[in-house]
This record gives C-alpha cells, sequence and structure tokens, in this order.
C-alpha cells in the first residue's frame, strides 16, 4: 500500500490525536485527568510524560528521547500540547516552535451520520491493524493490535506499550505509571507566550512548511497524482476505501 507523504500525515494525524474526541457529547475518556509516564527502550531509549485534562481533550505530552539508527543519533526534547482541535509544538527553551489545527477532524465533527469511536477501529483496519485478541499486562486486561509492523496493547482506552519493528530496528514504549483523577499542573495546559509559533496548514503540510522558509511549494498536475481533499466523512471513507483497493 503506497501512502503520499500528504496523505500518510493527515492520517496519522488523525490516529494520533485521538479521533474519538471529536463531539461534546463524547468524550475522549471515562476519566477527567490523569497522568501517564513511559520508558523507551531498544533504538529509543529515553521517557515521555502524557497529562490528560478535560477527559482528554487537553493533553500535555513532554518526550525526550535518543534514537540510534544505522550509527546515526536523534536526540528529541519537545513538548507537544493539544487545546481541542489545537495543536502546539516546540522545544523547551527554543523561540519557534508549530501550531496545527485538526481541520480534517474538524470537518468530519459537522457530519451527522459521524460515529468516532467506529471510525477510529475501522482507520486502524485500513491503515492494516488488526485485532488479536487480549492479553494480560501487569494485571490489566488489553486489547491487542497488530499491523505495519507494530503491535500495541490498549487498556481504558490508553496505549500502555507499543513495540515497532522496522528494518530490523526494534523500539519499545511502556507506561511504567498510570494515575487517574490526578490534579495537572497548570501551567502544562498553557500556550508559552515567549514562543513564535508558526501555523501549519494539516490539509497541506508540506506547502506549509515550505512557506516557512520561504520555498515554493511544487505540484504535479501531469501525472495524475494529485492529492484528493478531504472535507467530510465521505471524502475520508473514499480515500480510505480506494487506498484498500490499491
Amino acid at each position: 500500500m503506497k501512502i503520499s507523504k500528504q496523505v500518510g500525515f493527515v492520517l496519522a494525524f488523525l490516529f494520533l490525536a485521538g479521533i474519538v474526541c471529536a463531539q461534546e457529547k463524547l468524550k475522549p475518556y471515562k476519566f477527567k485527568t490523569a497522568l501517564v509516564e513511559y520508558v523507551y527502550s531498544g533504538n529509543t531509549t529515553g521517557t515521555q510524560t502524557v497529562y490528560y485534562a478535560e477527559n482528554g481533550w487537553n493533553q500535555c505530552e513532554v518526550t525526550q528521547t535518543v534514537t540510534k539508527t544505522f550509527g546515526q543519533k536523534d536526540e528529541k526534547n519537545e513538548v507537544k500540547l493539544s487545546l481541542g482541535l489545537d495543536i502546539y509544538q516546540w522545544t523547551p527553551g527554543a523561540k519557534t516552535g508549530t501550531q496545527m489545527r485538526n481541520t480534517v477532524l474538524e470537518e468530519l465533527m459537522k457530519d451527522p451520520n459521524f460515529d468516532p469511536k467506529q471510525f477510529a477501529k475501522e482507520l486502524m483496519e485500513q491503515l492494516g491493524f488488526e485485532k488479536k485478541g487480549n492479553e494480560t499486562l501487569d494485571g490489566r486486561d488489553c486489547e491487542v493490535w497488530k499491523g505495519l509492523g507494530s503491535t500495541i496493547w490498549i487498556w481504558n482506552e490508553l496505549a500502555i506499550k507499543t513495540e515497532v519493528k522496522i528494518l530490523g530496528q526494534k523500539t519499545v514504549w511502556t507506561a511504567t505509571k498510570i494515575e487517574f483523577d490526578v490534579p495537572v499542573p497548570a501551567e502544562k495546559l498553557k500556550v508559552p507566550s515567549d514562543v513564535k509559533f508558526q501555523f501549519v496548514d494539516i490539509s497541506n503540510p508540506m506547502g506549509s512548511m515550505n512557506n516557512a522558509t520561504g520555498r515554493e511549494e511544487s505540484q504535479d498536475t501531469t501525472s495524475g497524482n494529485a492529492e484528493p481533499e478531504i472535507k467530510n466523512l465521505k471524502d475520508l471513507k473514499g480515500l480510505l476505501k480506494k487506498m484498500k483497493n490499491n
């Protein structure tokens, strides 16, 4: 299955941003607040702490990792703050960052036939994931999903363990601490005033990044590989069906 950069970006964003947190009457999680700490092992080592508020509608991820691949080392020190449909990302101490708005999900929410939880399941299946049953991890009964060289253990709608194997490289991140209904520090849910954010259009991320760097975006109008425009549930379902048949 061949996925272009833009389409892959959109689908990954929908999946990772939590498609279940779509409508006012449907909350992403049953708990109001939570704190989850992860430890990375394998080719990537480090930690990640995730703070959840407003039943997961607001989230803050603090990530510090080092990835070693084929002799190369990549260090990641990043904060990602999700406030509803708006996402801010920056490096602590830096003066610039990026801002995105999940306009695709925003449009899907307007569709009266949109069932976010069912769609999340369909999306995972279309991306190549399959539910393989249940396993118990640390006394927790988890759903096990496998696909794309990855295995995900899900408990209470949280991914408490993820294992990724690609080209002989393996990374595992595991939740070592999970606390529900705990206070979330107010500063974790604030957009820093001393950081200048560059807006990235999720519907055209490459174009936005090119504009930010002063480069022009090239478009292939002759190959027939123009990116499809996704404005509603019908458009996205049509794209998924096309990908599945390719």
